[in-house]
């Protein structure tokens, strides 16, 4: 099963900013999050929010699933003391 992965407009814009190899990271850390079987038990859930956060190095991806119709989409990436800011 195979998921597939949305970027958010907020998410490509941060995606663009950050280092070549940071951002190299976060991309295959999430195309191989999406060839997970179960996907949500490889993340932590976020207290009171239907999120998820994947950790890659100092920078947390925002994440949100739709197990329906196999969607994993990016929400928000930012380095680990601004993630959760703006939620």
């Amino acid at each position: 099963m195979r998921y597939t992965l949305i970027y958010s407009k907020r998410a490509q814009r941060k995606l663009k900013r950050l280092p070549e190899e940071a951002a190299a990271r976060i991309v295959r850390a999430l195309e191989l999050l999406a060839e997970e079987e179960y996907p949500h038990l490889q993340v932590k859930r976020l207290t009171n929010l239907p999120l998820f956060s994947l950790r890659v190095g100092t920078y947390r991806v925002i994440l949100a699933f739709e197990h329906r119709q196999l969607v994993i989409m990016a929400v928000a990436l930012d380095h680990r003391k601004n993630a959760y800011d703006n939620l």
